[in-house]
């Protein structure tokens, strides 16, 4: 399919074939055709039965990697996966989208490292559209032929005419040879291109641009048998991750490793290439740089470093990771020798904040496909997760017809993390899909607990335009959509469109009751008593209504309502209407808790304290008793104390029992056995014969 932008360009007519031969170009690379004396006899190689069938192909996209059984020869360098383009080419990267205008052979920018066979505006989608394709490999070669595949048309049913032709990879001989079988119809602007071109996009030999060629033709490509150069070629070949794909941290996170890909693409040993990674902010200051040399890296070989702490989020804004590759002597191709990954830092503390790639401006004409029927798409992985979404964010340049526009979120489940499961759908009607920027709520709040979900704006009508950003930093996150099918944006590497989500905290309800108030361990309590607690709001939300309670031991559970306030991070001394009385003697824990419905971390919810009940109990003062050798070790003996059967707690200085015992006194010094205790301050308390007793002992080393 067209875009509209794209419709400015100037017709050009259409060319007989006349060269029977061609080449060679900066390789060594010729061609030759069906025509000449010593070229190929034009052989259609029927792989309808033999072969598998090519689904998922549609308008200006691309399916794959299919894996060759063999390697492929190709310029300078062996190729195993291929990527096989609805527009009639095979690619030998998933960077490799083709659409029209399709640009000359070979072309430095754009996409590289490809075989054009008729690659023109072709169309595998509408009604009634019998387009085919197939694909048949083994060790010796790899065939892709297209059957009846017609040209795009804006007019319905949005395809007009038909080609069969094909691809033959011969990986004995390292030939490519193009045939065509049948060719009718014409295609806008006579926009064709034939031809092959190399990772480096400054080597390539193009057959014909903007002709048509006849039916039971072939061109054969042929790899010369000594290359005319030699081929010294380092590439950036990512940055981050492969694909180079954007990404966005946490404002005050941790720190982001900035991870380098070098790649040789020439054809000889790099000695002391060297990757250098740097961090850009949003003016194109570098912030940090770091560098690694590589020594013996052989032809088509990579290597990756990672240099650690690159970027400290400590600043919300967008930030560029660059990887540059230098130090490779005569480099064929410098433009290869860069890459850059988009880093947005956010500040995920605000209780909403939007995840978007573009800037601020829309410095592009925008992007609407001729005949109103495609849309675009981005991929958004949140910082965090359970991330919550409730809008998407669009910018729509104009909308001369009025018409609606879709708005879609898409699960991340399908083949190799390609949109899948729909998650939510809201059609912008034309009267509110005017110019400007919308915030367009989801049908309800969308939660994922990992990875990320394609963010897709299609259009319903003609006319409606959605704005881009060319100033770079670039996602390469971007994706064209057309009849449902999605493919890598052909202009992914040079501009964002004005497309994201809009993300709120997810709800998180938490309150702990973390102490008391003037109540410890060990303490002894005779009378009624004041239940005071203190209460914190752990989670992001705002409490109030929530039930506290209190209970002694197995007693009756107390119980009434909290209806202040508690902000976010706020602590609360909360006294309870009802003292705690005591009865008898004994001892038990006294627990207070909150009973907040929905609490997400009940582990905190409740304190505890160990109390001494002493009602009816003679406490005595330790000065009645006679402790010593005090410090002691060991054992010490104990004067004063009344015969009979005493209960023996020792308390540490954080209010812990750490030794009990049972003992019954006959009378005279009792033997306190201090064998196994820590060294430190205790008190000792003794209950027995209607009395307590408390002494204070330090036991030594």
């Amino acid at each position: 399919m067209t875009r509209t932008l794209t419709l400015l360009c100037t017709a050009c007519l259409a060319l007989p074939l006349s060269a029977a031969t061609g080449g060679p170009d900066a390789y060594g690379y010729t061609w030759i055709d069906s025509n000449e004396p010593g070229g190929p006899t034009f052989n259609w190689v029927d792989i309808s039965f033999t072969g598998q069938t090519v689904t998922g192909l549609a308008d200006d996209n691309l399916v794959g990697p299919f894996v060759m059984e063999t390697d492929m020869p190709f310029y300078w360098y062996q190729r195993k996966f291929i990527w096989i383009g609805s527009n009639g080419y095979v690619a030998f990267n998933g960077n490799g989208n083709m659409a029209s205008p399709f640009p000359l052979i070979p072309n430095a920018s754009g996409v590289n490292d490809f075989v054009a066979a008729l690659t023109a505006d072709l169309n595998f989608s509408g009604v009634g559209n019998n387009a085919r394709c197939y694909l048949y490999d083994d060790v010796n070669v790899t065939i892709v032929s297209y059957v009846g595949v017609p040209f795009w048309s804006p007019n319905a049913p949005n395809y007009t005419g038909s080609n069969t032709f094909q691809i033959i990879m011969d990986k004995m001989d390292s030939s490519v040879t193009v045939q065509i079988l049948e060719q009718s119809g014409l295609t806008l602007n006579n926009d064709l291109l034939i031809g092959i071109e190399s990772v480096a996009g400054t080597i390539g030999l193009q057959h014909s641009s903007e002709t048509y060629p006849v039916g039971n033709y072939a061109i054969r490509f042929e790899m010369p048998p000594t290359a005319l150069l030699e081929v010294n070629d380092g590439a950036a070949n990512w940055v981050g991750a492969p694909g180079s794909g954007g990404i966005f941290r946490s404002r005050n996170g941790s720190p982001v490793d900035l991870v380098a890909n070098g790649l040789n693409t020439g054809n000889t040993t790099l000695q002391g290439m060297v990757i250098q990674g740097s961090v850009l902010n949003s003016i194109g200051t570098v912030l940090n740089t770091f560098q690694q040399s590589v020594s013996n890296l052989v032809p088509s070989d990579d290597t990756t470093v990672t240099f650690p702490n690159a970027l400290t989020p400590t600043a919300a804004g967008t930030y560029r990771f660059r990887n540059t590759v230098t130090n490779v002597t005569s480099d064929l191709a410098a433009d290869n020798n860069v890459r850059f990954q988009e880093v947005v830092i956010v500040d995920t503390t605000t209780a909403t904040h939007d995840l978007r790639f573009h800037g601020t401006t829309d410095d592009a004409v925008g992007l609407s496909w001729n005949g109103g029927n495609g849309g675009v798409g981005v991929y958004i992985e949140p910082p965090y997760h359970p991330a919550r979404i409730i809008a998407t964010t669009v910018r729509i340049v104009n909308n001369l017809s009025g018409s609606s526009f879709t708005m879609k979120v898409y699960a991340d489940d399908g083949p190799n993390n390609s949109p899948g499961t729909l998650l939510d759908s809201v059609l912008v009607s034309g009267t509110a899909a005017g110019p400007g920027d919308k915030v367009i709520p989801t049908s309800a709040p969308i939660t994922i607990t990992g990875g990320g979900v394609y963010v897709q704006w299609y259009m319903l009508g003609p006319d409606v335009t959605i704005a881009e950003d060319v100033t770079p930093p670039f996602s390469n996150r971007t994706f064209e959509v057309l009849d449902g099918t999605w493919a890598p944006y052909r202009d992914a590497e040079l501009s964002d469109f004005h497309l994201g989500l809009r993300l709120e905290q997810v709800p998180v309800f938490d309150v702990s009751c973390f102490g008391f108030f003037g109540l410890s361990d060990g303490q002894p309590i005779s009378g009624s008593t004041a239940v005071r607690i203190w209460l914190r709001n752990e989670g992001n939300q705002p409490l109030t209504g929530f039930p506290i309670s209190y209970r002694y031991g197995q007693g009756s559970i107390v119980t009434q309502n909290f209806n202040g306030t508690l902000v976010v991070g706020e602590q609360e001394l909360v006294t309870f209407n009802n003292a705690f009385v005591p009865s008898g003697q004994g001892e038990a824990a006294l627990c207070a808790w909150a009973g907040l419905v929905g609490d997400m971390d009940m582990a905190n919810d409740t304190a505890c304290v160990n109390l001494v009940i002493t009602v009816g109990v003679d406490e005595r003062a330790g000065s009645a008793l006679l402790l010593f050798p005090n410090p002691a070790s060991g054992q010490a003996r104990l004067k004063g104390l009344a015969p009979g059967a005493w209960e023996a707690r020792f308390i540490d200085m954080q209010g812990r029992t750490a030794r009990s015992a049972q003992m019954v006194h006959g009378g005279g010094d009792l033997a306190v056995d201090l064998d196994g205790m820590a060294a430190g301050g205790y008190q000792l308390v003794l209950d027995g014969q209607g009395a307590r007793h408390r002494v204070n002992l330090v036991v030594l080393p």
